[in-house]
């Protein structure tokens, strides 16, 4: 599949069209800021070195952002997302032994610009593609410590041997195989038909990202959030492949929820990768615990097989601050090596200002 150089033409002729048919208006754009802290002391064992580390929970990075929109008449609405994160020590990039405070990284999360209406939303900038998130969808509650993307944990800590040769970090041998994260592209999402609505984007390298979308509330309590996304990388970076990935998440009245991801990746040079995930949950007043496990096939070697399983505990204590904890093992068999299991332990609290 491809998007071909009219396709291209066509979204940047929407753009224009937009901007073209909106009232001109006097106010400027109106703006708030908003952001979050979440800081974490996280035990990691490799089977050889142990260590306490406090870190940035990568999970949900500590950030800040600014938004605003402006009200454009006839049904039209403009619009801006500047957010960035600062993290010191993030807990996604560390291995062990680690005995400092590592770095300190002020990154973009987005930077983009966009406008809305009946047609939908067109997105401009630094943002998510349209198949973001597509295996991430989870209402168990406690995604701020555990949820499919288990290499935010501690996905940088290396397998090693019991002689204590390293071989592989957690991120190479798992992925969740979900969209290209943020980028610069452009995107369209669709209005909303009844629960459902979908996206496509394209970004640089001619890469571009599908994706469907269903959220619904049956009331009393009950949601079911899904979505399905597809990408192809075309000529992006060096690494160029096709992949989908797709997660659904139920939610029942009583507090239990079930929460399913699986995904494949087709590289160019025959490396055929596959990935699962499943989830049980409780909610029950302020509190939300959950057990997970997850295995991912033949991502950095064939015959490499990952498997991890997690617990995970969030206590939501006031509005906009949690405390939670959270432990996960990782396994990976690899033929020919023998290689000790990771273990690691994250308790912390993320607390967000409006």
């Amino acid at each position: 599949m491809f998007l071909s150089k009219s396709s291209k033409s066509s979204g940047l002729s929407l753009l224009v069209g937009v901007v073209m048919v909106v009232p001109p208006v006097a106010q400027g754009v109106e703006f708030k800021i908003s952001g979050q802290i979440n800081r974490a002391v996280l035990w990691a064992d490799n089977g050889v070195d142990d260590e306490v580390v406090h870190v940035d929970n990568d999970n949900s990075s500590t950030r800040f952002r600014f938004v605003g929109s402006q009200d454009l008449g006839n049904g039209f609405k403009a619009g801006i997302v500047w957010e960035s994160q600062f993290e010191s020590n993030t807990s996604s990039g560390l291995d062990i032994p680690h005995d400092s405070d590592g770095d300190s990284t002020f990154t973009e999360r987005k930077l983009e610009a966009w406008f809305s209406g009946g047609f939908g939303k067109l997105s401009i900038g630094q943002g998510d593609g349209a198949a973001n998130n597509s295996s991430e969808v989870d209402l168990s509650g406690t995604s701020v410590v555990t949820y499919s993307g288990i290499g935010d944990m501690m996905g940088g800590v290396r397998f090693v041997t019991s002689a204590g040769v390293k071989v592989a970090r957690i991120n190479d041998v798992f992925s969740n195989f979900d969209g290209l994260s943020r980028n610069d592209r452009l995107r369209y999402d669709t209005p909303t038909w009844g629960p459902i609505s979908l996206s496509i984007s394209a970004t640089n390298g001619d890469a571009y990202e599908l994706a469907a979308w269903l959220a619904q509330d049956f009331g009393g309590g009950n949601k079911l959030a899904a979505a399905i996304g597809y990408v192809d990388t075309q000529d992006r970076g060096s690494a160029e492949f096709e992949q989908w990935g797709a997660s659904a998440s139920y939610l029942h009245s009583s507090g239990i929820s079930l929460t399913v991801a699986a995904g494949n990746r087709d590289t160019d040079g025959g490396t055929d990768a596959d990935n699962w995930y499943v989830k049980g949950g409780y909610k029950i007043g302020k509190h939300a615990i959950s057990l997970d496990y997850g295995e991912t096939d033949d991502l950095a070697a064939d015959g490499d097989e990952f498997s991890t399983w997690g617990l995970g505990y969030v206590l939501n204590a006031y509005q906009g601050i949690e405390i939670y904890a959270g432990y996960r093992n990782h396994e990976l068999d690899r033929p020919g090596v023998s290689l000790e299991d990771i273990d690691g332990l994250m308790v912390g609290t993320r607390i967000k200002f409006f």
